[in-house]
């Protein structure tokens, strides 16, 4: 601290001798100006005891008092009459350190002004411990808020990566380090176990990562600490030597080759719930600064360790509170890493679950194999196209990753219903079975037999008589022969008619047309009844005007999505993926209201996952080449039918545009998936 005694003009002459000492200036001036120079040459603080008259003691003080940008620790000694000091109130009174009246010796005054330096260097040393007190203070209720945000983060983290990030990142915080790295213990299949370099920050530098193994030793610093469970803090690690004997070195080819100066250093261990070392910690250069109140709690990102001075300058050895406290940061990280592995593991396996599930209903039927698959990475790459979209009603939405798995899932599992349904519906090729067909065709060679039999029977009638006419015959062959041609076009026009093609021609009146050309063909069976050559359910089946499903196959087929919800909702979905159920509910509604199950209309009444399923599940139906029902419809041809659909309000226009803007019928083979395959994430 400098030291300064100034002594007034009005005063000089009241002094007997001379004042000596450090500091001692007789004022030439006036002496405000004097106390002015004094402070314009102080930097951070000063110590000034002013010795003046008592005319000139509040005007001084009063200057002195409204210093502000250093501190001034000042007492004035006042020469005079003490009724020149009355009225001045607490305010000024307190900056009277002495009082002296009439003339004064020198040794007497100098006296007085040790005592009050001493006084100051006192009331300067209490504030700077009050500093240092509320530095710390500050940097302990701001570790306390840090370590609270922790256990905050680290329970609310999923993501591996971002979570070591911020465990890492904190731990910085908290010690004031420079750099700091983790590593994680890992298991190789025959049960040997090495540390991953797995991530690591350095304030000072711009260092890439690079992931690399090391054996868990006591060679290396990080290792020795994973073999122990010892906490570690090194004060300086090029001088190992003065701490203690260890078994590890310092390797300096990371120092050398980043033009960096490793000094100090804290490890320690992460612990899991089995107390097993699951990780370190290892923090370099605490750059903790108890004297600088500004950034106090935030040293490790605001002062830059550039220049070999710097080193000298900033770094300090880790406090020893940081052994204790970074301890419980360790146990609460492993804690978080072990959660995170274990919620991962279980994540993982439950995907496994549901696509092994997905591909033992397909393999029921070899003609879908695949497909849910298809329309669930479809789905995510139109959820990722979404999310680059800037205008429009889908500039409004944005899929997290938890809302991009939610729609994967849905899609995975939207078909699940159909293992409710008869498969022989699925794999109905055309509009009659085929073993309904081969009956109707039987029943129908039954008739060209029993027309062919009947006539025989009359012809054999005609020609018991004695005198036939040949003419008779005749026109009997004749009905025989038109009768059997009949039958052979009727078959036909059945086996046409069964077919699942779309035409302009009335399949009723065909029907009705060859059920008037049977009728008029009597047939009855071995008891002499009636028989019906085309049953009412080959009616109902062959007046199929598009596809091979009649009204009440089609209904069954639609209620799949009903089955898919009621088994789809008994899943204890988390919160994150409480819409499965729905998503995949509604992937058969249309805008226009002619969807299933449901009949919903407008683009609100179902959520922006159902609508892209919708469109997801239309391409690849058609995109698909190997349905029973029908070939491969060309992808050009596929997308126009989108537009048009689009077009006439049945799908969401705004998502046929992203669908085909962004060709994201590109980025699925539509024969990718198939049975025998692999299923791959």
């Amino acid at each position: 601290m400098n030291y300064s005694t100034i002594i007034s003009k009005k005063c000089a002459d009241s002094i007997s001798g001379k004042l000596t000492g450090e500091g001692v200036h007789l004022s030439q001036n006036d002496v405000i100006e004097d106390i002015l120079g004094i402070i314009e040459k102080c930097t951070h603080y000063c110590s000034i005891i002013p010795i003046v008259a008592a005319d000139e003691f509040k005007k001084s003080a009063a200057f002195l008092k409204q210093i502000t940008g250093i501190d001034i620790f000042f007492t004035f000694i006042v020469i005079g009459d003490f009724n020149d000091l009355d009225n001045l109130g607490n305010d000024y009174l307190k900056y009277i350190g002495e009082v002296k009246s009439g003339t004064v010796s020198a040794g007497e005054l100098q006296f007085a002004v040790s005592r009050l330096r001493a006084q100051l260097e006192a009331a300067w040393e209490e504030k700077e411990h009050q500093k240092e007190v509320l530095v710390r203070l500050t940097d302990t209720r701001q570790d306390q808020e840090d370590l609270i945000d922790i256990g905050k983060s680290l329970n609310s983290e999923k993501d591996m990566d971002k979570l070591l990030t911020m465990i890492l990142y904190l731990s910085k915080k908290i010690t004031g380090a420079d750099a700091g790295s983790i590593y994680l213990v890992e298991e190789e299949g025959d049960g040997t176990k090495q540390l991953r370099f797995k991530t690591s920050h350095t304030y000072s530098r711009e260092i890439p990562l690079k992931e690399f193994v090391m054996p868990i030793d006591k060679h290396s610093i990080a290792g020795y600490v994973a073999v122990t469970g010892e906490v570690l803090n090194i004060p300086d690690v090029y001088k190992l030597d003065e701490i203690g004997h260890y078994s590890f070195s310092h390797n300096s080819s990371y120092d050398k080759h980043h033009s960096y100066i490793t000094r100090s250093m804290m490890v320690v261990p992460m612990l899991n719930y089995h107390d097993e070392i699951i990780g370190v910690i290892q923090l370099i250069n605490s750059k903790e600064d108890l004297t600088n109140n500004e950034n106090a709690g935030n040293e490790a990102y605001t002062t830059l360790l550039q220049e070999p001075e710097d080193f000298d300058r900033y770094v300090v050895t880790f406090d020893h509170k940081y052994s204790a406290l970074l301890e419980a940061i360790a146990g609460q990280a492993a804690v978080a890493i072990e959660n995170n592995r274990l919620i991962r593991q279980i994540q993982n396996q439950f995907e496994e679950f549901v696509k092994a599930s997905v591909t033992a209903i397909e393999s029921r039927d070899p003609a879908t194999s695949g497909h849910s698959f298809r329309v669930a990475e479809i789905c995510k790459a139109m959820a990722f196209a979404v999310n680059e979209i800037r205008e429009g009603y889908l500039a409004d939405y944005s899929f997290s990753d938890d809302d991009i798995q939610e729609l994967e899932f849905a899609a995975l599992l939207h078909d699940f219903g159909k293992v409710y349904i008869d498969l022989s519906i699925f794999q109905k090729e055309k509009k009659l079975f085929p073993k309904d067909l081969e009956n109707l065709l039987i029943r129908l060679d039954y008739l060209y037999r029993y027309v062919e039999l009947q006539c025989h029977l009359r012809e054999e009638k005609i020609l018991q008589q004695k005198n036939y006419d040949r003419s008779e015959l005749k026109a009997l062959d004749d009905e025989l022969k038109a009768n059997l041609e009949k039958i052979r076009s009727i078959k036909a026009r059945i086996e046409k008619l069964n077919e699942p093609t779309v035409t302009d021609d009335d399949p009723e009146k065909i029907v009705a047309g060859l059920l008037e050309e049977i009728n008029g063909m009597q047939c009855t069976n071995i008891d002499g009844d009636k028989m019906d050559i085309i049953s009412d359910d080959d009616q109902v089946n062959l007046i199929i005007r598009r596809g091979s499903l009649n009204p009440g196959e089609r209904r069954e087929i639609e209620s799949h999505v009903v089955h898919t919800y009621n088994f789809v909702s008994k899943i204890p979905w988390p919160p994150e993926y409480k819409n499965i159920p729905e998503i995949a509910l509604r992937h058969h509604e249309k805008i226009n209201g002619t969807g299933y199950p449901d009949r919903l209309e407008g683009r609100e009444s179902t959520l922006l996952q159902s609508r892209i399923m919708t469109i997801a599940d239309i391409y690849d139906a058609l995109a698909a080449s190997d349905r029973p029902y029908k070939a491969a419809v060309p992808r050009e041809k596929i997308l126009k039918i989108l537009r048009e659909e689009a077009e006439r309000g049945i799908l969401d226009e705004d998502l046929v545009d992203v669908f085909i803007d962004h060709r994201i019928h590109e980025k699925v083979d539509s024969d990718s998936f198939k049975e025998g395959d692999g299923i791959n994430d």
